[in-house]
């Protein structure tokens, strides 16, 4: 991968890490209590793709290791992001696509909102600040 197109995506995924905590910290501070939470909804498709974006990146790293060339931590640490990144992905657009249908919003839907996607988010900061930190890290020669 080109080093600036590495460090670009590191720096997206940084950045939406970042809006993520922020907004996930002030959001009791600045909702005013209705079912609708329109900034979030902008936010979300920012999320969507570093999600996918995440998920290609580290099954790319994890299927280029060669596990018996690599010592057991560096393959760890590939499986980790990838598997986290892959239960990241499941549970981000199992909620996502629950929003973009708005006749899915009653009951039972709007309860699994206020458990999973607090879930989601801070996954979404865990591996965003993690792999974008990596990717800016990246060596030329990588």
């Amino acid at each position: 991968m080109p080093i600036m197109l590495a460090r670009g995506i590191g720096g997206y995924l940084l950045l939406t890490a970042a809006v993520v905590f922020l907004t996930f910290i002030i959001t009791p501070l600045i909702h005013d209590g209705s079912p609708e939470y329109p900034y979030w909804q902008v936010i979300n498709h920012f999320m969507a793709l570093g999600a996918l974006i995440m998920l290609a990146l580290t099954f790319l790293n994890r299927w280029r290791l060669d596990p018996e060339a690599t010592d057991n931590y560096t393959c760890a640490i590939a499986s980790f992001l990838f598997y986290g990144s892959v239960i990241l992905v499941m549970l981000f657009f199992w909620e996502y696509f629950w929003q973009l249908n708005p006749e899915s919003e009653t009951g039972d839907a709007v309860t699994s909102h206020i458990i999973f996607f607090p879930i989601v988010d801070a996954l979404y900061v865990v591996f965003g600040l993690i792999i974008g930190e990596r990717l800016l890290r990246m060596k030329p020669e990588e």
